[in-house]
């Protein structure tokens, strides 16, 4: 009987249900968890913007995702940015085919990309259409839950959006300051979206109606702040005033909480001008405890951000914690040698190794962005079938990692011959989901148990995670 008329595992059910299968579809973008995402550009704000998704990773942990949208920053950088966070954080480098309708206008006034500015914030228009999204400036820093939170969380609260209701620099519209309900001065800092909310239509309306100026510069002009106003005063969007989320601009020497804000309410701070010049309340906030901040972790820590917990399919799923220092360990006995990775997921575990001096090529047969997030480091991200790797490659490796989707018997009766004919003499292989058939729904596999009790003369099992669904090392004389 051919193999595939049989009853299909659930490794195969989940593996056909695998978000990104479909490269040309984000596989965050799925699902209906709330999200949290920043815009950053090329200002001097990356220390801001660090702390603030450091600050909302150990406020929400996972009751939340997260998502850093960037332009012009490059791998190390946005690595950098994110090495503070301690849950999974997708990072979307993004251009003008991420807003087509938004790309046309502004390209229909003569604005080019790269001056397109404040308008990258909402490029995409949602990284979740049907999630509850908040959709941030990087230079803002949440510290506490809102009390509209749960509301917003369960996906049952309205459309909201920053007020400006201050006296300070009133002129923040441009020229579509006669849109503008002089009442409610929304701003377009932090927008809080229920989910299927699609505001871009709105915004288009706004734009036909006062058409943007021919040589329009989305990095100087104001008119982005008057646009995002008319187009969520059209969604009744509710306001929430400086005295909870006040300025704290780099250009001035006091916090704006608003003309009648009463400081002590406040879950958030905008750190305003942070991307031009050094905000000294920034720092102060920092010196006095009031933002967390700590010195630079291990890459165990660092890495955390690439992590997949099932934001990037669920096939992905990646090691972590014990399981990751487990794998460490070992690996740092092999500092300098030639590594295979088998299971790349996001490239959390292969940025670890290549942190650890080791030479790494890493194999997956789904593009999760691996090579974009590794860019820069001592990487070789293969997208390809691992049996169709292996059988062309001539590289011998001294470590090798895997860490597979489907752990059954058939599986590893064709892999092991496989991984023997790479490794080195003296070398190692680590295996994950040694004991996967202990947890009842993945009983069937048994491919590791199963190699475990009949390894080839040889070889050896030298370490033991001890863990469930476990971690073993079999070492070659």
């Amino acid at each position: 009987m051919d193999i595939w008329s049989r009853r299909k595992s659930r490794a195969r059910v989940v593996a056909e249900s695998d978000s990104a299968r479909d490269a040309a579809i984000r596989p965050f973008s799925f699902g209906t968890k709330p999200v949290i995402r920043w815009i950053k550009g090329d200002g001097l704000d990356d220390d801001v913007t660090r702390i603030a998704i450091a600050t909302a990773t150990r406020l929400f942990g996972d009751e939340v995702d997260y998502c850093l949208c960037t332009r012009d920053i490059d791998a190390p950088r946005a690595r950098r940015i994110l090495s503070w966070a301690t849950e999974s954080v997708d990072w979307w480098p993004i251009s003008p085919e991420d807003n087509a309708i938004l790309a046309e206008r502004l390209d229909a006034a003569g604005c080019r990309p790269e001056r397109f500015g404040y308008w990258w914030k909402w490029f995409p228009e949602r990284v979740r259409p049907d999630a509850p999204e908040w959709i941030l400036d990087g230079d803002m820093v949440i510290t506490g839950r809102p009390q509209w939170f749960d509301k917003w969380f369960t996906g049952d609260d309205v459309p909201r959006i920053s007020a400006h209701d201050s006296s300070r620099h009133i002129d923040i519209f441009g020229r579509y300051g006669s849109l503008v309900d002089k009442e409610k001065r929304m701003y377009s800092g932090l927008v809080s979206l229920p989910p299927g909310l699609r505001y871009m239509g709105a915004l288009a309306s706004v734009l036909d109606e006062i058409p943007l100026l021919e040589g329009h510069d989305g990095c100087k002009d104001m008119c982005e702040g008057g646009v995002i106003a008319a187009t969520f005063q059209s969604f009744d969007a509710e306001t929430f005033p400086l005295a909870e989320f006040p300025f704290a601009r780099a250009f001035e020497t006091e916090l704006d909480f608003g003309d009648e804000g009463i400081p002590g309410a406040q879950w958030g701070y905008h750190f305003g001008a942070s991307f031009q010049m050094v905000n000294h309340h920034f720092l102060s906030m920092i010196g006095n405890g009031e933002l967390f901040s700590q010195d630079d972790p291990g890459p165990i820590e660092r890495y955390a951000w690439l992590g997949n917990q099932g934001q990037w399919g669920v096939p992905g799923w990646s090691l972590g914690g014990p399981n990751a220092e487990f794998v460490a360990g070992i690996a740092r006995s092999f500092t300098g040698g030639q590594v295979l990775e088998i299971g790349t997921s996001r490239g959390y575990m292969t940025a670890v190794l290549a942190e650890l001096g080791c030479i790494v090529t890493s194999v997956d047969h789904v593009d999760r962005r691996a090579g974009m997030n590794l860019d820069g480091l001592a990487v070789d991200a293969v997208v390809a079938d691992v049996f169709a790797f292996l059988r062309r490659t001539r590289q011998r490796f001294d470590l090798i990692i895997v860490d597979l989707h489907d752990n059954s018997p058939r599986i590893w009766r064709r892999l092991f011959r496989r991984l023997e004919s790479v490794l080195e003499p003296g070398g190692s292989i680590v295996i994950n989901n040694a004991r996967l058939h202990e947890i009842p729904e993945w009983s069937e596999e048994t491919g590791v148990s199963d190699l475990l009790a009949n390894l080839p003369k040889g070889f050896a099992v030298v370490s033991d995670s001890g863990t469930v669904p476990g971690l073993v090392e079999i070492k070659r004389d």
